[in-house]
């Protein structure tokens, strides 16, 4: 089995804001058996050229995905496709030949690496994770359609099952 990050922040693997430490120390540490991490981090390599390499790998990763497991932010943004991106018309492209896409953002400290929507929407099962009354409130008008968040894309081009999971409160 092969884990995907939906998305890195452009530090070491083993930096506390990197999400496959993240991946590694909290979901990987018992019982994972032969499960591995497709690292997007690269020592010495700019991470503007990353995804074209982090696209190569992807090749050799089993598609669809068996499951795509998602947060999403107060600002409506999924993996790090962020409202104030860019680049975010061409990373929500749901026929896009993007995979992986390079973020950069004024509310972020990190450059980042994010799949793009074609890269997510090519899972078998979508799972979206969010906490408390904001984001289900923004959750509730991106599902109505005609904002301006992110997740709408994904919740309006999502090809097979989707579950919403929604945890009143982040005190668990």
């Amino acid at each position: 089995m092969i884990v995907v990050p939906s998305d890195e922040r452009w530090v070491p693997c083993d930096d506390p804001d990197s999400n496959e430490h993240l991946i590694r120390t909290r979901l990987l540490h018992r019982g994972s058996g032969e499960a591995r991490v497709l690292s997007f981090f690269r020592e010495g390599i700019d991470a503007v050229q990353a995804p074209r390499l982090i696209e190569l790998d992807l090749r050799d990763v089993k598609r669809p995905f068996s499951a795509s497991l998602l947060g999403m932010g107060e600002d409506g943004h999924f993996a790090s496709l962020f409202p104030d991106f860019r680049d975010l018309k061409k990373a929500l492209d749901p026929e896009g030949r993007a995979q992986c896409i390079s973020v950069q953002t004024s509310g972020s400290p990190h450059l980042r690496i994010s799949l793009t929507l074609s890269a997510l929407l090519d899972s078998v099962h979508t799972v979206l994770l969010i906490f408390g009354q904001t984001k289900r409130r923004v959750f509730e008008t991106a599902s109505a359609g005609g904002s301006s968040y992110p997740i709408e894309a994904l919740l309006h081009h999502v090809r097979n099952p989707l579950t919403v999971i929604w945890a009143p409160s982040t005190n668990l």
